[in-house]
């Protein structure tokens, strides 16, 4: 499976790189750009265990901003504006807005970055209208959503966040049905838990050669993992009995936002609970926080002051993970951070992120690039 979902990725990167899109501009190598030769980009460093992601929002798009996305990254994810609030309409019959995407899209392809589209369905950042109606009317709200969505973008994103965070935090000890286990989002309200099964049937159905992802947090738990593996397992058996020779639900989207205190055993034994089953992972929201604070503190332009203790800790876990990463870069098929800076993060408080306000690499940075190095200091 490995092996067939990195030739794909190979192959897509490449059409990527001779794509023609409308939008000229490119990153810029003089002027304002960054000089720091010294420092190899990370796409570079793990060119052979995976492809290194980040996210794309309007703050991104121009000077260092882009020059360090295009530098150090093959692929991007944008944060918001493809999510269904982003590009659905804002009523029933309205118009798509197609716009702000299609100019973050067409920028990323036009400097051979690939994309991966987040997210279809989700509970959250989804107009009220989508799951408003009989069942049979929010089905085909769904089915219509999904048909034009991968319809628009059909050749240019290469793989989607099928479903986001169907599956709820808190679960019982004991329990053994994933159905029991689902968020009581709109779309479960009407269509019970079936609507996830159609999620994937219809986007596969929409564009047969993109890859289907489920992306969920807090994975790290081990009863939420559990039912996870249970829930994509049974979907994807239920597909293959029907004849087909591929997996319905194809990678798990594993979305590691992290503080320093994260149990790397954990993490493992979720990724050697998804190897059983015959799927892929991929790391799809990195950050890792300094410390955890919630409310008015949490969100965009509030990053704090980091100790030294801090910001070396931080270090020590980035660098485990990707230790753990690297060794299984069999089963891993990309990793992504969710932001490149403190500032713009939506955890800044927590200073999460590889670079800091002034866009100048922390001591996280140097530990993804070279963890065993960091490690073993």
């Amino acid at each position: 499976m490995k092996v067939k979902i990195i030739t794909v990725i190979i192959s897509a990167l490449l059409i990527f790189s001779v794509f023609s899109c409308g939008s000229t501009q490119t990153a810029t190598t003089a002027g304002n750009a960054r000089q720091q030769p010294q420092i190899q980009p990370l796409k570079i460093i793990y060119q052979d265990y995976f492809p290194i992601g980040n996210i794309i929002k309007d703050n991104y798009m121009r000077g260092e901003y882009l020059d360090l996305l295009i530098e150090h990254f093959n692929y991007a994810t944008a944060e918001n504006s493809m999510k269904p609030s982003g590009l659905g309409p804002r009523e029933r019959g309205g118009e798509y807005n197609w716009a702000p995407a299609d100019r973050m899209v067409d920028l990323m392809l036009n400097n051979d970055i690939a994309i991966h589209g987040h997210t279809l369905v989700w509970h959250n950042q989804t107009h009220a209208w989508m799951t408003e109606g009989s069942p049979e009317v929010v089905r085909q709200n769904m089915i219509s959503y999904i048909n034009a969505v991968l319809a628009h973008y059909k050749g240019r994103v290469f793989s989607w966040d099928v479903v986001n965070e169907a599956v709820i935090d808190g679960i019982n000890p004991g329990e053994q049905n994933w159905r029991n286990c689902l968020r009581p989002s709109g779309w479960y309200q009407a269509m019970g838990a079936d609507y996830i099964d159609l999620a994937f049937r219809t986007a596969r159905a929409a564009d047969p050669d993109v890859l289907l992802f489920y992306n969920d947090y807090n994975l790290n738990n081990p009863r939420k993992a559990t039912m996870v593996r249970d829930m994509v397992r049974d979907l994807n058996e239920r597909y293959r009995a029907e004849g087909h020779d591929r997996n319905l639900i194809e990678v798990i989207g594993m979305q590691a936002h992290y503080s320093t205190s994260v149990s790397i055993s954990n993490v493992r034994a979720a990724l050697d609970m998804f190897r059983e089953i015959g799927v892929s992972v991929a790391i799809t929201e990195l950050d890792v926080e300094t410390r955890t604070v919630g409310g008015a503190n949490s969100g965009t332009g509030r990053d704090s002051f980091a100790t030294d203790t801090e910001q070396r800790i931080q270090a020590l876990t980035y660098a485990n993970l990707f230790q753990l990463f690297k060794e299984y870069s069999d089963l891993i098929i990309r990793v992504s951070f969710w932001g490149m800076d403190d500032e713009l993060s939506w955890k800044s408080f927590g200073n999460p992120c590889l670079w800091d306000s002034n866009l100048e690499p922390k001591q996280a940075f140097f530990a993804v690039a070279d963890p065993e190095g960091t490690l073993n200091r």
